[in-house]
């Protein structure tokens, strides 16, 4: 499949996503995904007061209104979908938006930006390279890269009679299906290795400072994420959740 089917199955999805008014799994500060302790905790951003913030897959602004009321100066979207970019600029007014695939540049500056954020989001753009080449270029001299998605082996997890089982290879980075919502609507989303994730972030010029895989939280319930994906039994086995901080 190539990268322009790729950009535009997901654009069609997150746009009937959203407007189908029904819940959905999403992550937005100050969360950092299911079962997982938040940034009350990391203190990720505790230096963000008047600092400029770019956050790639915004959806509908929350976590850049959230890094807001935390003090930042200058709040940047970009999101597929403009479905989700019209609640973003009723949620965020003063913020800056732009309906686009991550991995094109729609005219957001370069050697601009403190901070640069992706929630859940980067194993939707059709190219990893391509984004974190961008994202690189956003950043100025000492800016950071806050990066999070579902950790890799915990997405190799399943369940067969009552037990935890490894239901994919850890090798198997290709295109994958999925849906989404209780209408389950397609998309399509890569799951990288870890090794391929920290590699062409080194390419792109950034250098890991840190990554997180922590223990997760026990708990009933945590948001929308009702999937069986986050079956309890597979959350005593592995992190839900991969975060990695890279310094341009």
């Amino acid at each position: 499949m190539g990268e322009k089917e790729i950009i535009e199955i997901n654009k069609n999805g997150w746009n009937e996503l959203v407007r189908s008014g029904k819940n959905y799994s999403n992550t937005s500060l100050p969360e950092y995904g299911p079962f997982m302790r938040n940034e009350e905790y990391f203190n990720i951003f505790k230096d963000v007061k008047n600092k400029k913030v770019l956050e790639l897959g915004c959806a509908k602004g929350e976590s850049l209104k959230y890094l807001q009321t935390k003090g930042a100066s200058e709040v940047w979207g970009i999101d597929i979908s403009e479905e989700q970019i019209k609640y973003a600029k009723n949620n965020v007014p003063t913020g800056k938006f732009f309906v686009s695939a991550m991995e094109n540049n729609p005219g957001i500056p370069e050697n601009y930006f403190d901070y640069c954020l992706s929630l859940y989001s980067i194993g939707f753009s059709s190219s990893l390279e391509k984004t974190l080449a961008l994202v690189s270029s956003y950043l100025n001299k000492d800016g950071k890269f806050v990066f999070c998605w579902t950790h890799p082996f915990f997405n190799c997890l399943g369940i067969a009679e009552d037990k935890v089982v490894i239901r994919k290879s850890y090798n198997n980075e290709a295109l994958a299906n999925i849906t989404k919502g209780e209408d389950k609507i397609p998309m399509v989303q890569y799951n990288f290795k870890i090794s391929t994730i920290i590699n062409a972030m080194i390419k792109s010029g950034l250098t890991i400072e840190k990554m997180i895989e922590d223990k997760p939280i026990q708990e009933n319930y945590i948001g929308n994420y009702k999937s069986n994906f986050w079956d309890k039994r597979k959350i005593d086995s592995a992190p839900t959740t991969l975060i990695i901080i890279a310094k341009k």
